[in-house]
């Protein structure tokens, strides 16, 4: 009989001894104070700065313990940042708290009744940032929530071409809902017109460009003209 409650005995501290170990070592784990935030910003423009994501997720006059933070509801207030898409925060055992960040991405700079704001890459609205500029077109003129679909659609034609990219600084917005393109060392205004036959509007200003900077006469026409089928008509 105490051979057998021997057994017992052993059995049972065989099976609870690593749980006991286990609830010790995560209790003590628990009570551990954060003693630093690491922010990963994955990207190298900084709209929002290390010290602002750290005041965000930590009051750094007070020490927290690992067990008091409240994961979820630190990534949703980083995620309610104007300059945040998304955020993972994690906390590893020895009191480091990783904050990663997914940053929002102007695509373009808008300028309308005196003030600045940007479109992110999902066609929102977006602030500036007071940490850092963007080198995004500029868009003018006629902004209005009827040419938003359609200018976010050129916007991101733009984007997805490495000449278009580099060599539009500027858009206008005209009332009759065409566009307009001002160039980066070029002198003349491209006058783009509707969302149509772009692939083919593209070809026509990359073929100009090329031919008109192979006989140094860039600056020579003061409007460029596509709009029109498959035609590129030049104004001196």
């Amino acid at each position: 009989m105490k051979n057998t409650l021997r057994k017992i005995l052993k059995i049972v501290t065989i099976i609870l001894l690593p749980v006991s170990l286990q609830i010790f070592a995560s209790n003590r784990n628990q009570t551990r104070t954060i003693k630093e935030v690491k922010v990963d910003h994955q990207s190298s423009d900084m709209y929002i700065t290390d010290e602002t994501v750290r005041r965000m997720v930590l009051n750094p006059q007070s020490k927290t313990e690992i067990g008091s933070l409240k994961i979820n509801e630190i990534e949703k207030l980083l995620d309610n940042h104007a300059m945040i898409e998304k955020s993972e925060v994690f906390c590893t055992i020895d009191g480091i708290l990783n904050v990663k960040i997914k940053q929002r991405q102007p695509l373009a700079r808008f300028y309308e009744e005196g003030k600045f704001f940007y479109m992110d890459s999902q066609g929102k609205k977006m602030p500036l940032s007071d940490s850092f500029s963007a080198r995004v077109p500029l868009v003018t003129g006629n902004i209005d929530e009827k040419h938003w679909e359609n200018t976010y659609n050129l916007i991101k034609f733009i984007q997805n071409d490495e000449f278009l990219t580099k060599n539009i600084t500027k858009i206008n917005i005209k009332r009759n809902s065409e566009y307009e393109f001002d160039m980066r060392i070029a002198s003349f205004v491209v006058i783009w017109g509707d969302l149509e036959e772009m692939e083919q509007k593209k070809a026509n200003l990359k073929a100009f460009y090329k031919q008109m900077e192979k006989s140094n006469t860039l600056n020579v026409y003061k409007i460029v003209n596509l709009k029109y089928s498959n035609q590129v008509v030049c104004t001196k």
